[in-house]
């Protein structure tokens, strides 16, 4: 669905396309339009970007924002110049501190248009969440063991023993003979 009719660069207004009317828009829609269209009219490159999309900013403890849109610049979204309903699900603010509704311009439309604008920023931030390995502590120490029975631990060298068996890591380990194999228990 085109978000997007055109732009007036001069002025910095990004006036919606007839598609928007009575559906959902999400801003960051309006920003990928607004890229595309930048990239195949040269007229639009003259101008400063109109609009930024960022997220994942660090909050502090692990937690970040979601992506949003910002107006840059004095840039301001005209919904379609017809009576309806428009809803904005995503953040959307502007470089001077507004956000939601204010990030939309009414004023050039018809006087006798009523656009209500139902602005629904998402309730979500990113959490960074540490989950360990996925081990258990029992999965934990058998890797280690491992590990140290590979002799790959350089702070616990594997001592061989006479018998055949070993000792690394406060592990030990006899051999005893059985028939023609040898068997190896932990101790």
């Amino acid at each position: 669905m085109p978000v997007i009719d055109y732009i007036d660069a001069p002025n910095r207004d990004i006036y919606l396309h007839p598609d928007t009317v009575g559906s959902s828009v999400n801003p960051i829609d309006i920003y990928r339009e607004m890229r595309t269209l930048r990239r195949t009219d040269e007229n639009l490159r003259k101008f400063d970007l109109f609009l930024e999309a960022k997220g994942n900013d660090a909050k502090g403890g692990g937690k970040f924002t979601e992506r949003y849109v910002i107006c840059l610049n004095g840039t301001r979204i005209v919904p379609y110049d017809v009576t309806h309903t428009l809803t904005v699900t995503g953040t959307i603010i502007t470089d001077d501190g507004q956000e939601g509704i204010s990030c939309f311009d009414r004023t050039p439309l018809n006087v006798a248009t009523v656009v209500d604008i139902n602005y629904i920023p998402p309730q979500v931030e990113i959490i960074e969440v540490n989950t360990g390995s996925g081990l258990t502590a029992e999965q934990a120490q058998q890797i280690i063991e491992i590990w140290r029975r590979l002799s790959l631990d350089a702070a616990n060298p594997l001592l061989n023993k006479a018998n055949g068996g070993f000792q690394v890591g406060g592990i030990t380990v006899d051999a005893t003979q059985q028939g023609s194999d040898i068997l190896q228990s932990r101790q």
